[in-house]
């Protein structure tokens, strides 16, 4: 997969060295929340295993967020559900670079490809309801909230609800002021 690139920060292939992160941000409850249910159980060692099994599934990718002030912060990945229709998205960084708009800007450039080049018709992703940031991030990207599951997870000892929020294709092209080249979503 190539690199994309945009004024704070580029997405690329992970390497070798992006192992350590990766570990650590996987064993990190505070960029982990949805998961909190299950120990800290990542190595460099599985992460690379797991690397190399991901990069054998078609339309899926895992890619780091590099900057130019902070070096490699975090990742965003995907994987299409059926291929060329939807994707769920998803989005890493480690605490101390939260609050300088990589996130955003990582996610913006992953709708890019998703919407332009892979030519997608939505593009969801999992939060939860107490993750303030995550969910107003969203929001100022262009997505809505579509489905919620109830008291879904629990996060220092107090039940959120797990929220999905989605963007479909025109949505991306109209609030960007994008010429959609699919009427109808391409189908």
């Amino acid at each position: 997969m190539e690199s994309f690139s945009g004024e704070k920060v580029t997405l690329r292939p992970p390497r070798e060295e992006d192992c350590e992160l990766l570990a650590s941000l996987r064993n990190d409850l505070r960029t982990q929340g949805w998961n909190q249910r299950l120990p800290p159980t990542r190595t460099p060692e599985i992460i690379k295993e797991k690397l190399k099994e991901l990069g054998k599934k078609p339309n899926t990718a895992l890619l780091m967020i590099d900057t130019k002030e902070d070096g490699a912060v975090g990742y965003v990945d995907y994987s299409e559900r059926p291929p060329r229709l939807g994707a769920t998205i998803g989005i890493s960084i480690g605490t101390e670079h939260w609050g300088k708009g990589y996130a955003l800007e990582a996610i913006e450039l992953l709708l890019e490809f998703l919407f332009e080049e892979r030519g997608l018709q939505v593009v969801s992703g999992w939060t939860l309801s107490g993750n303030k940031r995550a969910v107003g991030a969203a929001k100022k990207l262009g997505f809505e909230r579509s489905a919620r599951v109830r008291e879904g997870a629990m996060i220092g000892g107090r039940v959120h609800d797990t929220v999905l929020m989605d963007m479909i294709r025109e949505e991306y092209f109209e609030s960007r002021g994008k010429e959609n080249g699919m009427k109808g979503g391409g189908r």
